[in-house]
């Protein structure tokens, strides 16, 4: 064998070697800094101040109330704002049958009170939400029958960049609002990955969250132009209700906004509500 082949196979085996010394320690040191980051794009924890109410957004989860009468208890608001899960068919035939069981609100509103939450500032939405768009649909009702316009928003961390997208869409510029991650439960941002039940919660909040980007994105994208349009034409303005995004013009958006619907009903049928 020629010395001339001999040096180029030497020196292809050192780059080899270099390349395998160089990827394997960034792959076993540098996953979890990756990892990380996909958890922070579940998460938002916005400045609050002093605001009308404070909402706790369903779920199930104690630590929902509990951050809400934290902030509460530091005299960020004089009422809480609890919603109601919507009563799944094996609950209402249990209760058909006499057994009486207490709801996700009910626990919220024991959890409330233990906590010094005075049981006259605990406002109640009596109409169930089936999820978290449809849930600001109901608070939104409420605030502006008791003419209030900012609020606090309690959620678990996994829970707040979905829960502000639904806030942002239903509640629009009318309202004030700001996102809080209760530091009680919820994601193990750090390391989720190594617990089976947080990997499950990130899988599904992760594809509600895309399935919100494409279904709500474009209808808040929309609403922003023509408001900001309304000074000018003064008609554009009626665009800016969720309601009334037919008549929007970017119709190449239409497949989005008719898939990602679908999309959303799918996960509630085979995933269920997490939050």
């Amino acid at each position: 064998m020629k010395a001339s082949a001999v040096r180029h196979r030497y020196r292809k085996g050192i780059y080899f070697l270099n390349l395998v010394l160089f990827i394997v320690p960034l792959t076993y040191f540098g996953y979890r800094p990756a990892l990380r980051y996909c958890a922070s794009l579940l998460i938002v924890d916005e400045p609050i101040k002093k605001s009308d109410a404070i909402v706790v957004l369903a779920g199930g989860e104690p630590g929902r109330p509990w951050g809400a009468a934290d902030l509460y208890n530091r005299d960020l608001a004089d009422y809480v704002i609890v919603t109601r899960d919507q009563v799944q068919p094996e609950e209402a035939e249990l209760v058909q049958r006499g057994i009486d069981l207490v709801d996700g609100r009910g626990n919220y509103i024991r959890v409330l009170r233990g906590l010094g939450v005075p049981n006259e500032k605990i406002v109640s939405v009596e109409k169930a939400a089936g999820d978290t768009v449809s849930e600001m649909q109901q608070i939104r009702r409420l605030c502006l029958e008791r003419n209030w316009h900012s609020l606090i928003i309690v959620t678990a961390n996994y829970h707040t960049r979905r829960a502000r997208m639904a806030a942002r869409y239903v509640l629009g510029p009318e309202f004030k609002f700001a996102v809080s991650a209760t530091p009680h439960g919820g994601l193990n941002s750090r390391e989720w990955w190594t617990s089976r039940s947080d990997i499950r919660t990130f899988l599904i909040e992760f594809e509600k969250l895309v399935a919100y980007t494409l279904y709500i994105g474009p209808k808040i994208l929309a609403r922003d132009v023509w408001t900001s349009r309304s000074d000018t034409n003064p008609s554009s303005s009626l665009l800016g209700s969720p309601n009334s995004y037919s008549m929007w013009p970017f119709s190449s958006f239409s497949w989005l906004r008719v898939g990602a619907s679908e999309y959303v009903v799918l996960l509630k049928c085979c995933r269920g509500r997490t939050g």
